[in-house]
């Protein structure tokens, strides 16, 4: 058997088709088949020239010929060719798990505690739901032309600053930087961090007075968590600044637990969110 055999995986990246894409096509056609602990080759697949590689660290695993790219079966998959939300998602200047919530918001995709499953809507447009190996989780990727949809361009035009001018969507709307779920924020940053909690399904409330006596407006509050942010704005006055270290002794009082955004985590919002909000338990997808 020669050594330069590829794995599915490797076979995969070399002809730039998505693993999963790659193991059910397979599948489908008959080459491998699933058995609990991994997958098999038929003989259909033996004679396509498949074959088994061993390894201490992966175990037993098919290898193909490099050659097998040349297959009219690959040649049938270039023109069905599925993208990963990552996939998706860099063109776009976004993660993957932006990309997902996007989708949601279409009401093309659902999250489940076994993963992203299709809607109706989803399934309609050539979405396909494929189980990732390791985690058993399942994910969906999505045909080309998926891009060229006018609902997914107009909900990334609402989701871009830049673009909102010519947007007929927000004429007639009251000043300010408009979010997705119709809130209306008081500056480009406020609007950013309304965008992502509106769009990772978290319930939040913008410019809340506080339970006080004293006049104090939080900038959010997500009430599912009793959890506060709050932006500190670059060049703030004193006034501003004093106010919000103000709010900082109440949260104490009040027993909320707060998370303050500075402009430059702005940038990296997803990530920072992401990981501080998980640290102080809330949930979101």
């Amino acid at each position: 058997m020669s050594s330069d055999k590829l794995s599915t995986s490797a076979l995969a990246k070399q002809g730039e088709i998505p693993v999963q894409q790659l193991f059910s096509v397979l599948k489908d056609y008959g080459w491998i088949r699933k058995i609990d602990d991994g997958w098999v080759l038929t003989s259909k697949g033996e004679f396509e020239g498949g074959s088994y590689l061993s390894s201490k660290r992966y175990g037993r695993y098919i290898v193909w010929p490099p050659n097998l790219l040349d297959h009219q079966l690959f040649k049938a998959m270039e023109s069905n060719k599925l993208l990963s939300a990552t996939a998706l998602g860099r063109v776009e200047g976004l993660s993957g798990r932006q990309l997902n919530r996007l989708f949601v918001e279409l009401g093309w995709l659902q999250a489940s505690p076994r993963g992203w499953e299709l809607t109706a809507a989803g399934s309609s447009l050539g979405g396909q739901v494929f189980e990732n190996q390791q985690s058993s989780l399942s994910y969906v990727l999505w045909p080309e032309d998926i891009r060229g949809r006018e609902a997914y361009i107009r909900l990334l035009q609402q989701c871009r600053l830049d673009e909102q001018a010519s947007d007929d969507l927000f004429e007639g709307k009251t000043s300010g930087w408009v979010a997705l779920d119709g809130v209306i924020c008081k500056n480009r940053e406020h609007w950013h961090i309304a965008q992502w909690l509106y769009l990772a399904g978290i319930r939040y409330r913008i410019y809340r007075p506080l339970p006080v006596d004293e006049l104090q407006i939080s900038d959010f509050y997500l009430p599912g968590s009793a959890v506060c942010l709050e932006y500190w704005g670059a060049n703030e006055h004193s006034d501003a600044i004093s106010a919000r270290m103000r709010r900082a002794e109440i949260y104490k009082e009040l027993g909320l637990a707060v998370l303050d955004v500075h402009p430059e985590d702005i940038a990296t919002l997803d990530d920072y969110l992401s990981r501080h909000l998980q640290q102080l338990g809330v949930d979101f997808y």
